[in-house]
């Protein structure tokens, strides 16, 4: 993280978006040290889960808005090497997870997704559990599966995947909507159109709901928090006019929001692994087996306590 922000620092161009990230990765790296230095005194789990959650979501920001790139400075190439093992280390943790508790989550998941999905108005299909169950992790299998090209041609006209969170910025997330959906090229046309007038979010959002009133489009609407985000959001996603069966998967910890959000029959309650499947995943990514829990009653007793622990959460893990 440290590296991250004397990348973004030593960058000339510093526009507001890669200030108000820079300054979320040194609030979090903030955030970390103070909990590290709780975990010293006690393994502050539900804290350790948050932040991690945190620092996926921060992570995909820079990558999305391609805030820092390889030209900068000779220690962003550093930083590059940094996010690619990250990266890689978040996918192989996304894959031991579907081996070990997801892939049936994936297939219904899906399956509600394409329920009916050749016309209609759109429906909305909300994910919901606590922190650390994998709610962005299941949500993103199912997205990968509309989002390929051959796919996307028989299912949907165009995906987009949103981050929301807990605060977002309607202009920019306008635009991230529009670029996804529409094209880059569509969003600098747009906004090469506004030029000499005042951006306003309500000039990006008329344009978008008037492109996407005849789209049939796949949209993930990850971390919502508010039944106010949502509200507002909505009027734009959910033209009223669209009736080509276009769907939207939105995941939140809160059940009352999911039932803002959508019907109780269009909710999927993600569960915890069961306890021999935490305990499959433990193993796996200590790269241990179950001989070796045979072998040393104390290294059982101590997969057994992390796995009590981590309350069967798959990215506690």
């Amino acid at each position: 993280m440290q590296a991250f922000l004397v990348a973004a620092e030593a960058m000339k161009e510093k526009d507001m978006l890669l200030k108000v990230w820079a300054e979320q990765v040194r609030d979090l790296s903030y955030n970390i040290e103070d909990c590290l230095g709780e975990f010293m005194v006690h393994v502050a789990s539900q804290t350790l889960r948050d932040l991690k959650e945190r620092v996926e979501e921060v992570s995909n920001r820079n990558t999305r808005y391609n805030l820092i790139t390889a030209d900068a400075s000779s220690s962003i190439d550093e930083v590059n090497s940094y996010t690619e093992d990250i990266r890689s280390h978040s996918a192989s943790n996304i894959d031991e997870a579907e081996l070990v508790g997801f892939a049936k989550a994936k297939q219904e998941l899906i399956a509600m997704v394409d329920v009916n999905s050749s016309d209609g108005l759109c429906k909305v299909i909300c994910v919901v559990g606590m922190g650390g169950l994998g709610k962005t992790t299941l949500a993103r299998k199912a997205y990968e599966i509309y989002e390929s090209k051959e796919d996307i041609v028989k299912t949907f006209s165009c995906c987009a995947w949103i981050t929301v969170s807990q605060s977002f910025s309607r202009m920019e997330m306008l635009k991230d909507m529009i670029s996804q959906l529409l094209g880059d090229n569509s969003l600098k046309e747009f906004l090469r159109k506004l030029e000499g007038k005042v951006e306003q979010v309500e000039d990006l959002a008329k344009y978008l709901i008037q492109e996407l009133k005849d789209k049939r489009y796949f949209i993930v609407l990850d971390d919502l928090w508010t039944i106010g985000a949502w509200g507002w959001i909505k009027d734009i996603v959910l033209p009223s006019s669209n009736k080509k069966g276009s769907r939207i998967i939105v995941t939140t910890r809160d059940v009352c929001l999911a039932k803002e959000c959508t019907l109780e029959s269009l909710i999927y309650h993600l569960k915890t692994l069961e306890v021999v499947e935490a305990t499959n995943l433990l193993l796996k990514k200590s790269r241990k087996t179950y001989e070796d829990l045979d072998k040393d009653e104390n290294f059982k007793s101590i997969v057994e306590k992390l796995v009590k622990k981590c309350g069967c959460l798959p990215l506690s893990q």
